[in-house]
């Protein structure tokens, strides 16, 4: 069905006095009589410029390339169709070209870089950080601290020569005012816990695949594959526990156990019978240690009172010296501990050390006594005698006895010889 309102328009006399297109027919082939074909080749493009190194350094064998204008170096094509042309590029612009650019040629000659770009194509780094192997001192950057600025967030370097040098290595004045601003302040970066665990350092395990210790190894934990514990992953440790959990255990008794122990040889004597008169302790009569002995030579001297009856015996044996009192001889010439009679005090019996070790009764003398006393010893050895600070004696004024008998006159009830 066609629109209602169809039938009412007119006919275009343009269209209608045009003949019609014969349609082509679908086995026939489509001429191209009307189609123009390009046959111009396309043009070949220059090798592209290089690009900037990150660290600048200096070449002094480069091409100058005066004829250029500045910024613009020449290089010769090495590959394509034009296998040993020149062409121009500007790495600054990253453009390259067969013409010559126009422009004034360069007065003089530009620093040039070896990877063969100017060095107003390198870009000098944010914050200065200085080589110590350079002379000049030059930052990684390759350009030296006059071509950096400062840098926006101010923070002391606390290992500085200068006092209050920034990180960047400039003096804190040269800084602006928004580096000291808590706006300067340096945001720290959220990042994803996806991130954060792409920057751990991942551990390599080994490549065995089930952790099996070696008991006959040196070092504690190997593996018999020779790696420790720690370098594999937790699939070869899990195969391990699960082999561990389906393995049952063998119950052995404490017979078998005791057979794979290391035996000791004991010694052939059957009581253990200690040497007391010996030189080292602990040895046995028949000369071996008491540890070399069996359980059942060692069960044998358990007796009752065996080794204090052995001791006594050789107490009984002893001599001793004839010395009924032991008396400590108080001669500085003579050795420590010896008694009058000569012999030590080991060389004593039981009953002369208890004689001397009775209680001796102190006699009390008067002052009469004591002086007459003293006054026989002054005689007999000939020298003065010092009496409560007073020095009695032949050279003293007068006689010692009558200036005694003087004094004992002027005290009431006092005998007198």
């Amino acid at each position: 069905m066609g629109c209602a309102g169809s039938k009412n328009l007119p006919s275009d006399p343009a269209t209608d006095d045009q003949p019609e297109k014969p349609q082509p027919q679908p086995d026939e082939p489509v001429g191209c009589k009307d189609v123009v074909l390009d046959t111009q080749p396309a043009p070949i493009l220059p090798p592209a410029p290089p690009t900037p190194c990150e660290t600048y350094r200096d070449d002094a064998n480069a091409t100058p390339c005066l004829d250029c204008p500045p910024g613009w170096l020449t290089r010769t094509a090495t590959e394509g169709e034009k296998n040993g042309c020149t062409y121009y590029f500007c790495s600054e612009l990253c453009v390259s070209q067969w013409d010559a650019p126009s422009g004034a040629p360069k007065p003089s000659a530009e620093l040039t870089c070896t990877c063969g770009c100017l060095k107003s194509a390198h870009k000098v780094c944010a914050e200065w950080n200085p080589r110590p192997d350079t002379k000049p001192l030059t930052c990684n950057c390759g350009f030296l601290k006059e071509d950096h600025r400062p840098c926006h967030t101010y923070r002391v370097n606390m290992s500085a020569a200068n006092f209050g040098e920034c990180k960047c290595g400039f003096a804190k004045d040269v800084h602006d005012a928004d580096a000291f601003a808590s706006g300067g302040k340096a945001k720290r970066q959220d990042r994803t816990s996806k991130e954060l665990r792409d920057g751990f350092a991942h551990k390599e395990y080994a490549d065995c695949p089930n952790y099996t210790v070696n008991l006959q190894s040196a070092n504690f934990g190997e593996c018999k594959c020779g790696r420790p514990k720690g370098e594999h992953s937790p699939e070869a440790l899990a195969k391990n526990a699960e082999a561990g959990q389906m393995s049952g255990t063998t119950r052995r008794d404490s017979s078998e156990v005791r057979s794979h122990f290391v035996h000791k040889e004991k010694v052939d004597c059957k009581k253990y019978e200690p040497d007391l008169t010996g030189g080292e302790m602990g040895v046995c009569k028949c000369g071996a240690k008491r540890g070399d002995h069996s359980d059942f030579a060692l069960s044998a001297d358990t007796g009752r009172h065996t080794a204090k009856q052995g001791a006594l015996h050789v107490v009984a044996q002893k001599e001793y010296a004839d010395c009924p009192h032991f008396e400590l001889n108080m001669d500085p010439a003579a050795p420590f501990g010896t008694c009058r009679c000569g012999r030590s005090r080991v060389d004593h019996s039981e009953a002369a050390l208890a004689a001397d070790g009775a209680p001796h009764h102190a006699i009390r003398k008067n002052s009469c006594e004591v002086r007459r006393e003293m006054e026989a010893k002054q005689e007999q050895i000939g020298t003065t005698v010092e009496t409560h600070g007073a020095k009695v004696g032949p050279q003293a004024h007068g006689s010692v006895s009558s200036r005694y008998r003087y004094r004992e006159a002027r005290v009431p009830g006092t005998l007198h010889p």
